[in-house]
């Protein structure tokens, strides 16, 4: 598979950020309808109220959409060389927690709607690799700043 350069790497990953934001924000008109149909199609045992769904979805749309401009940021500090530092630890941190509230939203609608269990799943495993990667990255601030002592 052939390779991108870095300056390549980092300005697609900022336009896949922003074409992502886009969505978002398409998303957040298209709900309503998107919950319509699928309200008309639960069985009655099932269905959890019109208010609620919407609720938790434009919360889940709302951290999601935190959590890209996070990583927007993000990218931003890596296209400057500012991975090692406190403020980009601070903001892994911040979407790892994004990411584990959209799974507790996503829990929530587990119980009425069998496929959010697996999207919750996915988005706790997210927050999880990204908690991972966040305390992999302090240890290299550390590292780095012994280091930095030592010369």
């Amino acid at each position: 598979m052939p390779r991108i350069s870095k300056k390549a790497s980092i300005m697609l990953s900022l336009v896949l950020a922003c074409t992502f934001m886009l969505a978002l924000f398409a998303a957040a008109f298209i709900f309503p309808l998107y919950v319509d149909a699928l309200y008309a199609q639960a069985r009655d045992a099932m269905k959890l109220g019109r208010g609620l769904l919407l609720t938790i979805g434009y919360l889940a749309l709302a951290a999601s959409a935190v959590a890209d401009g996070l990583l927007f940021m993000l990218l931003l500090r890596v296209k400057k060389s500012l991975v090692f530092t406190p403020e980009s630890v601070a903001l892994i941190r911040r979407v790892s927690w994004c990411s584990f509230f959209v799974g507790i939203l996503l829990c929530v609608l587990g119980f009425y709607y069998v496929l959010c269990w697996v999207l919750c799943f996915a988005a706790v495993l997210l927050g999880l690799c990204l908690r991972v990667v966040k305390n992999v990255i302090e240890e290299a601030i550390d590292i780095k700043a012994e280091n930095d002592l030592t010369v």
